[in-house]
């Protein structure tokens, strides 16, 4: 837990940050990715036994004026679950003002700004706590406080709009890449960038989660099959950590930086879903984070701002979730 001269900034739409980091060659920070809505709360948890993280978030939730909306699947909670909805809920609960309504997403697909509580009653919520679940846009266009809104899955979700949008940033870098469709358009950039991928590269889907479909490869090794919508880029290489790979989860929510989680793995994707195995982040490590963890929630927040005040909600797939 970092604890030292916690900083916060001011937020409207990216309240629950989950950002990925490695340190380049130089030991500069580099952002992986910034997460719609982040796990790996749940190892935040069993490492500090710490709830900070839900109590900042159940104070947003408490500031709405209105009933207070948990979304859950019909099927949550899962028997082996560590993390899901319903757990986070449990975490919630001890500080919310008032006793939440839980709502359903089989029951709530329409565009409307009323949700239908499990209990079969209608609400117009003042604020939503929605998970990684799909939610109409009419809730966070009509004033509701979504946590987090479609604004800010369109702005992270697609890995190299996000490293657009943060191209320019101050302290810290993205890493250099292209959209590919297939191995051979990969193999073509390969050659065409030498320099840049001399020390190899990484390939892994624009829209993705878990860790799922990422290759990670020296120079020289083929691209594996792709298909479409993948994300070519140069390769980070930090020294390794007692023999392991590693990068870092660190956490910002409802602006405040919290520090965060060293993931390292023995295999170069680090991500608990690949088998990366989570502990205690050194506290220089969390201190060398910060300013690059909220410059990232500064800027994809204001991002997130400038599709908020759109006249109407973007035509996208980025707020689709596949069940």
């Amino acid at each position: 837990m970092f604890t030292a001269d916690q900083s916060q900034i001011d937020v409207q739409h990216y309240f629950w940050a989950g950002l990925d980091f490695m340190f380049d060659a130089d030991g500069r920070p580099v952002l992986l990715e910034a997460n719609r809505s982040t796990h790996m709360l749940w190892e935040y948890v069993r490492l500090y036994n710490d709830d900070t993280p839900y109590r900042l978030t159940a104070e947003l939730l408490n500031e709405a004026d209105g009933p207070i909306c948990l979304l859950w699947r019909r099927g949550d909670p899962f028997p082996d679950a560590d993390e899901d909805a319903c757990w986070v809920a449990r975490h919630l609960l001890p500080h919310l003002d008032r006793q939440p309504q839980i709502c359903l997403v089989e029951d709530n697909r329409d565009a409307t700004d009323e949700l239908l509580t499990r209990d079969g009653e209608r609400v117009r919520p003042g604020s939503i706590f929605r998970w990684w679940y799909e939610l109409d846009w009419a809730f966070e266009r009509s004033g509701v406080r979504v946590i987090n809104p479609n604004a800010v899955w369109v702005t992270v979700r697609d890995k190299l709009a996000c490293y657009h949008s943060l191209a320019e940033a101050e302290s810290f870098a993205v890493p250099q890449s292209f959209a590919v469709e297939s191995p051979n358009e990969a193999q073509e950039l390969l050659k065409k960038h030498a320099d840049l991928f001399a020390g190899g590269y990484v390939l892994k889907p624009r829209v993705g989660y878990g860790g799922h479909g990422v290759q990670v490869a020296a120079a020289g090794d083929a691209p594996r099959p792709l298909d479409g919508g993948y994300l070519l880029s140069e390769r980070i290489r930090p020294p390794l950590r007692d023999g392991a790979y590693w990068d870092v989860r660190v956490f910002v929510m409802a602006g405040r930086y919290l520090g965060g989680i060293l993931r390292t793995n023995q295999a170069a994707v680090t991500n608990v879903f690949q088998g990366g195995m989570a502990s205690r982040l050194d506290h220089k490590t969390a201190a060398a984070l910060e300013a690059p963890a909220l410059e990232v929630v500064r800027i994809l927040d204001e991002a997130a701002a400038k599709i908020h005040t759109l006249p109407a909600p973007p035509v996208t797939d980025l707020t689709r979730v596949e069940y």
